[in-house]
């Protein structure tokens, strides 16, 4: 990303974040200043208005971050709360939803409708599909409110909740929700201009092992969050820290606080009834930068062929997503309109995110994924126990001879060490980048017992000779 294009308020949340926590990338902490830029829109029910007769859409974001377990996903957006948004969040807790639920009651009351009405929550994690309904039914009768939806490890929501994913997709685009019950329920309701934000998170080595999880989720970006989604891929590595360092951390943690209590005053003074509902128009300059993207796009489909479906709508319909992450830097700017430099800001992200899209879809060979784990297997191992990988069919008895050959090819390009030996008529195979470690002889007490099925034929025994001779 060049920091020189990047909304100036996202990158001074994103810069605070970085030295409270050093660790954590500009990509990252960026994803996270967007997102809670996003839930105070979504509160206001801010929309964006791209001028090519799509009509209002909420301006609203979906997100992915990409990390490893233990990447501080919770930290950052506990801190950022607290240098910048916890004023406004309180601030809608406890005066001005309070007031607009209070009217709702009253309204249902005097109609003899004794339809729940629920309190404000600024984030919900792990919601249920009945859940959602629930608060956005809420919302929609207070006539104030959106959803911040958090989800915690997308490889087991994807196949746990894809309902709740397929429910999702519609809202995103215009705000509509099905009515909730059924079309005949009278007491039904269909809400309309509902802002919904979503933040996921998911570890990339639990999302591609190849078994049902990689289905669902690539599944998920080919039928329609690729397009809709903002990709974050972190790629930091952890460090080692001494007390030292962690006590500065926290100073200067302590430090941002008191630095940006204008900033907090700023973003709280934002909750506003003029502003409730304000529409984000693109003015010229910034339907003709809308124009480029869209073009850009398109061409790049047409000249690129055989791409994969959610790296095709991506790139065809990513101007969408610039366009509402333009219309929430326009609003905390003080703009009445979405100007050129709010999508040049916005596609700077957005651009970003593509490359990590086109990354994650490009379907890793299963030779590669075999060499990755041969590397982390702390012994030699048979061709038997490459079949319970679960990228690896286990009726793959024979094949799977196959791509343990071209996992040695690679492995040599690669520089690796490849060891192969043969123990009762069976082959262990191990991948060291150690070149000492690789060649040490197998120890009898390290040879893992030898089972009835790993017995080789002598048909295979001299395939496998012809194939390493």
């Amino acid at each position: 990303m060049d920091e020189t294009k990047l909304n100036p308020l996202a990158l001074k949340m994103a810069k605070d974040l970085m030295i409270a926590r050093p660790s954590v990338p500009l990509a990252t902490a960026i994803g996270v200043a967007n997102y809670k830029l996003a839930n105070i829109c979504s509160q206001l029910k801010i929309q964006v208005n791209t001028r090519s007769g799509y009509g209002n859409t909420p301006a609203n974001i979906y997100q992915l971050l990409l990390l490893n377990s233990g990447g501080g996903k919770g930290a950052t957006l506990t801190l950022i709360d607290n240098f910048y948004f916890k004023d406004a969040f309180t601030y809608m807790k406890e005066v001005v939803y309070p007031k607009f639920k209070a009217k709702a009651l009253d309204r249902l009351e005097m109609e003899e409708n004794d339809r729940p009405i629920h309190e404000w929550v600024k984030s919900n994690s792990n919601f249920t599909t009945s859940g959602m309904f629930a608060y956005a039914e809420s919302y929609e009768l207070s006539k104030i409110g959106g959803l911040n939806i958090e989800v915690d490890e997308i490889g087991n929501a994807v196949t746990s909740k894809a309902e709740l994913f397929e429910l999702l997709l519609q809202p995103y685009d215009n705000g509509i929700l099905d009515p909730v019950g059924k079309r005949t329920d009278p007491d039904a309701m269909s809400i309309k201009g509902m802002s919904i934000n979503m933040y996921c998170f998911g570890n990339k080595v639990r999302l591609f092992e190849g078994d049902n999880v990689e289905f669902s989720f690539i599944k998920l970006l080919d039928e329609g969050y690729g397009r809709r989604m903002i990709f974050i891929d972190d790629v930091s590595e952890p460090k080692s820290k001494t007390p030292e360092d962690i006590v500065k951390e926290m100073k200067a943690s302590e430090d941002i606080v008191e630095k940006r209590k204008e900033d907090r005053e700023f973003i709280k003074s934002l909750i506003t009834r003029s502003n409730l509902g304000k529409v984000m128009e693109l003015d010229d300059e910034a339907l003709y930068e809308f124009a480029k993207i869209k073009a850009d796009g398109d061409n790049y489909v047409i000249e690129n062929k055989g791409l994969q479906p959610a790296v095709k709508s991506d790139m065809s319909e990513r101007v969408f997503k610039t366009a509402k992450l333009a219309g929430i830097y326009a609003f905390f700017d003080g703009s009445d309109k979405i100007e050129a430099k709010h999508m040049i800001q916005a596609f700077e992200i957005i651009k970003y995110s593509s490359e990590v899209l086109k990354d994650l879809r490009k379907i890793r060979p299963l030779h590669k994924r075999l060499l990755e784990r041969l590397l982390d297997e702390p012994k030699a191992v048979t061709s038997q126990h490459c079949l319970s990988y679960p990228f690896i069919p286990s009726g793959w008895s024979k094949k799977v001879n196959e791509i343990i050959l071209l996992a040695k090819e690679l492995a040599s390009e690669e520089g690796l060490v490849w060891d192969e030996k043969s123990v009762k008529g069976v082959m262990y195979y191990s991948v060291s980048e150690d070149i000492v470690n690789a060649n040490k002889e197998l120890e009898e007490e390290d040879v893992v017992a030898i089972k009835e099925e790993d017995v080789v034929t002598d048909e295979e025994e001299a395939l496998l000779a012809l194939l390493y001779e």
